[in-house]
């Protein structure tokens, strides 16, 4: 009799330490792994036939002019702008700033407003299995002054009215290749210029 039992709760035991181990490995790892963190660049580069205008373009963009060309004739390409965020996997980002003003011979001082936002960033692969970048939403807005007329008081004092324009860009829904400058959209601005968004997301080591 005593035997019985004690076979039977070794048995018990057995089975005991068997359900435990193999709960113990059908729990996911209870550990959470930070998400993947990237540096994301946005640049105004600035288009136009000024002659007098100064030519300022980074390296990194040396592809991306050399397309444009192929598709425009502009002779000119400046980039005004650059801003640097960096998000998580599934993050935004919403800017709002002073931004420098498009034409570098203008005598206004009036500032120029920009912002812009990105949701949705997510990474994951292409059709061809490259890693790659989308997002849900982009939006790019700047408002700039524009120079409507010009008077003097009676002291002979010139003076100025100026008027904002709101232009901007929004995108539903787009994506770019990862680490790899990308022109995502272009405005037209009041001087016979043509601004280009340049987009590059940079996957960085956590």
């Amino acid at each position: 009799m005593n035997k019985s039992k004690t076979l039977f709760s070794i048995v018990t035991l057995f089975i005991f330490c068997l359900l435990s181990a193999a709960n113990v490995f059908a729990q996911p790892d209870a550990r959470k792994q930070a998400e993947p963190v990237y540096e994301v660049f946005l640049q105004t580069l600035v288009a136009s036939n000024n002659a007098n205008a100064k030519t300022d373009v980074p390296q990194t963009l040396a592809g991306v002019i050399k397309k444009l060309k192929n598709n425009y004739t502009f002779n000119n390409y400046r980039v005004t702008s650059t801003y640097l965020e960096r998000v998580s996997n599934t993050g935004s980002v919403d800017f709002k700033s002073l931004a420098k003003g498009l034409d570098q011979n203008q005598e206004n001082t009036s500032p120029v407003f920009s912002e812009w936002t990105l949701n949705g960033l997510q990474s994951m692969q292409n059709s061809r299995g490259q890693s790659s970048i989308q997002f849900q939403g982009f939006r790019f807005g700047q408002r700039i002054p524009i120079r409507t007329r010009d008077f003097k008081d009676e002291g002979g004092k010139g003076s100025s009215v100026v008027n904002y324009e709101h232009i901007g860009l929004t995108l539903s829904k787009s994506g770019l290749p990862i680490n790899e400058p990308t022109v995502i959209g272009s405005l037209s601005t009041a001087n016979e210029e043509l601004i280009f968004l340049v987009l590059t997301i940079n996957l960085m080591e956590n």
